[in-house]
Formats: C-alpha cells, sequence, structure tokens
C-alpha cells in the first residue's frame, strides 16, 4: 500500500502541487491569525497599548481568523475534488487491477494526509516568518507604536492551527474519497481526460438553502438589535455585512455549475464575435462546467470582498459627510487589507491552484485543437479568452456578493436611522478586477506554452497514455 501511495503521488505530482500552493496558503492563514491573537493579547499586556484601542487590536485577528475560515470551506472542497476528478484514469486502472473500493478511498486519502502535512509544515514556517511584519501593519494602523509589539511564537498556537487544518483537510477530502472508490473502472477510463459534470446532490442544495436562510437571519437580527447596541450597532452592521458577503459567495458555489454555467452561457451568448479561438474557448468552459465553477468560486470570493468593503467604505465616507461629519481618519487600502487580508490570501490561492491543476487538460485539449489544424496563435488566444471567461464570470459573482453586502448594510444604517447612499468605488473596482483578470489569465496560458513546442499529435498520444 505504501508503494502505491507514493507512486501515485509521484504520478499526479503537477495536480498534487497545485494542491500544495492552497494548502499553504490556508494554513499559513490560520496558524498566522493565531500567532498574532496571542501576541496581541501579550502586547496589551504589557499597558503599552491605550485602552481604547485594546478591543479594535484583538478584534483583527480574531476576525480574520473567521473569515479565513468560512474562505477554507470552499477553497478546499475545490481543489480536493479536481485532483480526484484530474485522476478518474489511474484511480480506474487501479480498480482494473485488483484494488477494492476502500483501498482506493485510502490510497486517496493518505496522498490528502502526506499533501495537508507538507502545507501545514511550509505554511506555519511562513506564518512565523512574517508575524513580525503582520504586527507592526496592525499596530500603525490603528496608530500604537511598533516598538509596543511583543512578538510570541506559541507551539500551542502552531499545533492547534496545524492540527486543526490537516484534520479540515482530511474532513473535505473524505467526501472526495469516496467519489473515488466509486467510479466505475470502464466508465472512468472513458473519461479519463475529462471532468464531468456531477448533478448536484440533495445535500448541496440542501445547504444552500441553510445558508441562505442564514444570512436573512443575520440581516433580520442585524437589523431588530443594532439599534439596541447603541454606538456598538454600526460596527456591528458593518461585521455582519462582510460575513453576509462571504456566506452568500458559499451560497454560490453549492449552487454551481448550475448557477456559474447560467451566467456564463448567457453572457458570453451576448458577444458577436465568431472567430475559432473565441467559439473553441466559450465551448470548453462551458462543456467543462465543473471545472469553471470550482475555477470561478475562489475568484468571486476575492473581487467581491475587496470591491464589497471598498463599496461599504465609500458609501460611510459619502454619508458622513452628508450628514456633516469629517469622514473617517485613517480609512486606506491599508486599513481595509488588515480586515480581511488573510481570507484574501486563501480566496486567490485557491482560484490559482485550480488552473494550474487543470493545466494538463487544457493540454490535451489544445493538441486536439491543434490536430484540427488551429495554428499555435490560435491555441493560446483559446487559454487567453478561457481566461477572461472565467475573469468575467467571477466579477459577474463577485458583484453579487457585493450586492447582498450593501443591502444587508444599507438595512442595518436604515434600523439607526441612517440614510446610506449606494456609492460604488469605480477606480478600485476596475483595479480589482484587471488584477485577478491578468492573475488567471497568467495561471491559463503560460503552463501550456511549453506543450506547444512539440507536435501535437505527440501530446495527445503522451496524455492517452497516462
Amino acid at each position: 500500500m505504501r508503494t502505491l501511495v507514493w507512486a501515485e503521488l509521484r504520478g499526479a505530482w503537477s495536480s498534487w502541487l497545485a494542491v500544495l500552493i492552497a494548502f499553504i496558503a490556508t494554513s499559513f492563514a490560520i496558524v498566522l491569525a493565531l500567532l498574532l491573537l496571542d501576541s496581541m493579547n501579550a502586547t496589551i499586556a504589557t499597558g503599552q497599548v491605550p485602552a481604547v484601542q485594546a478591543p479594535a487590536l484583538q478584534f483583527i485577528p480574531a476576525w480574520n481568523l473567521a473569515l479565513a475560515a468560512i474562505g477554507t470551506l470552499s477553497v478546499i472542497g475545490a481543489v480536493t475534488g479536481l485532483v480526484v476528478q484530474s485522476r478518474r484514469g489511474a484511480l480506474a486502472r487501479l480498480s482494473l487491477a485488483g484494488a477494492t473500493p476502500g483501498q482506493v478511498s485510502r490510497i486517496v486519502l493518505a496522498q490528502l494526509l502526506i499533501v495537508s502535512i507538507g502545507g501545514a509544515v511550509l505554511g506555519s514556517l511562513f506564518a512565523i516568518a512574517l508575524q513580525p511584519a503582520a504586527m507592526q501593519m496592525i499596530l500603525g494602523d490603528r496608530g500604537v507604536a511598533a516598538e509596543a509589539a511583543v512578538i510570541r511564537v506559541s507551539p500551542l498556537s502552531i499545533a492547534i492551527g496545524s492540527i486543526g487544518f490537516v484534520l479540515f483537510a482530511l474532513l473535505a477530502g473524505l467526501r472526495q474519497a469516496r467519489v473515488a472508490a466509486a467510479i466505475a473502472p470502464v466508465e472512468a477510463l472513458r473519461a479519463a481526460s475529462g471532468v464531468p459534470n456531477r448533478r448536484r446532490g440533495v445535500a448541496r442544495w440542501i445547504g444552500a438553502g441553510l445558508l441562505t436562510l442564514a444570512i436573512i437571519g443575520l440581516a433580520v437580527g442585524t437589523t431588530t438589535l443594532a439599534p439596541e447596541l447603541g454606538p456598538d450597532g454600526a460596527d456591528s452592521v458593518l461585521q455582519v455585512s462582510v460575513i453576509c458577503m462571504l456566506l452568500s459567495g458559499a451560497v454560490l458555489s453549492l449552487c454551481a455549475p448550475l448557477t456559474v454555467g447560467l451566467l456564463t452561457r448567457a453572457w458570453t451568448a451576448l458577444i458577436p464575435s465568431r472567430s475559432a479561438p473565441w467559439v473553441l474557448a466559450r465551448a470548453a468552459v462551458i462543456a467543462k462546467g465543473e471545472r469553471l465553477a470550482r475555477t470561478v468560486t475562489p475568484i468571486a470570493l476575492t473581487i467581491g470582498l475587496l470591491v464589497g468593503l471598498g463599496t461599504i467604505v465609500a458609501s460611510t465616507v459619502a454619508l458622513l459627510a452628508a450628514i456633516g461629519h469629517p469622514g473617517i481618519e485613517g480609512t486606506t487600502l491599508v486599513s481595509m487589507l488588515v480586515l480581511i487580508a488573510l481570507v484574501l490570501i486563501v480566496s486567490i490561492s485557491g482560484g490559482i491552484s485550480v488552473v494550474l491543476m487543470m493545466s494538463r487538460q487544457r493540454e490535451a485539449e489544445l493538441a486536439l485543437a491543434g490536430v484540427a489544424g488551429a495554428t499555435p496563435r490560435q491555441q493560446v488566444l483559446i487559454t487567453v479568452f478561457e481566461g477572461v471567461i472565467i475573469s468575467i464570470t467571477a466579477t459577474l459573482l463577485g458583484l453579487v456578493m457585493t450586492a447582498v453586502g450593501m443591502a444587508v448594510f444599507i438595512s442595518g444604517l436604515a434600523a439607526l436611522g441612517l440614510q446610506a447612499p449606494f456609492v460604488v468605488p469605480w477606480g478600485d473596482f476596475a483595479g480589482v478586477t484587471l488584477v485577478c483578470a491578468a492573475i488567471v489569465i497568467a495561471a491559463t496560458t503560460l503552463p501550456i506554452l511549453r506543450s506547444l513546442r512539440r507536435p501535437a499529435r505527440q501530446v495527445v498520444a503522451q496524455l492517452a497514455a497516462e
């Protein structure tokens, strides 16, 4: 069994390497938040921090930990699911060679355990190295001298974060291991090069419904309770708005690929272009609904959080200006990133990992296009257009998340007797979407350039042999 595990791990090294990127980022976010929370408590205990700033300094790492945990739900599920689907052919051959469903399941879980432990170790090392810089950023944002920082590297915090992450990864991978064990060998061999669209289970729709009810409950609860919280009412409205944005992203993820596929099919149908690269890219993206959904979700979380929080801040500034308030002192990009930095790292790494994981599959698709007569330039354009389609769909879903968060924010402030305008910072919106699009296009295009130097038939033959 040990030999099979390591052999499969080596055979799928490119897919697991992509998973490792997401795992490092996720464990880094969790461990760093725990280390910051411990160090911040030690810093406050010295008495060098103004009492008025202590609650905010304790809140920031705890808030980041909660957001990172929510973001991790989507990212780990996406990357572990695609590993199994990208290795359907290899898993089928194990079954044909006599491996039982239980053995196939244990092989997948063993590989996931190895990669998650590696991600936890590397993520913890990065967290330890970057903890001082993170402490200085948080303290500086609150106007506290960096010299007051007490940096503590707590073995207990590292152990809790690392072990918790590994257990969480195994829990997320348990369902995928069962999926791997249930693959019909002959059917999987026929579909070895593709990622099939699985029919959404009833449990996923139930989960989406429960999360929707949770969003409604949070919105109603905030509207009802905010007036009773006094000066803290506005802060509570802001926090709940961001949480609702994240939860709405999880709802969209659970409803995918139906929602993502329908949205992509709808807006791409409005593009009148009939060029071969665009037509092929659109057809490939729509046909690979599962791949599209898992790729779009983390990018949508990133765009939704950045644009949503920017819109909330811009709307708040406009409200304060309308009532004659001088404004929010120190409201900068750094202030925004301090609140959502870790969940952004988790989301971006998840999107990049999913895109990179599917590079082998794209090589096969482009090679087939080359056999059919597509030129190298057209093959590159196909991947570029695929990145564009992913980015635009993610942006549209991010705007849905922003709309949900703003709806909660505006209704909560209305309960406080404040009428906040809906102000979209178009410059920030354009910058965020362009950066995310550049990252996605680079991730879809750069990994396949090497395969274009080889004859298309050779690429197809090699991938078929695998």
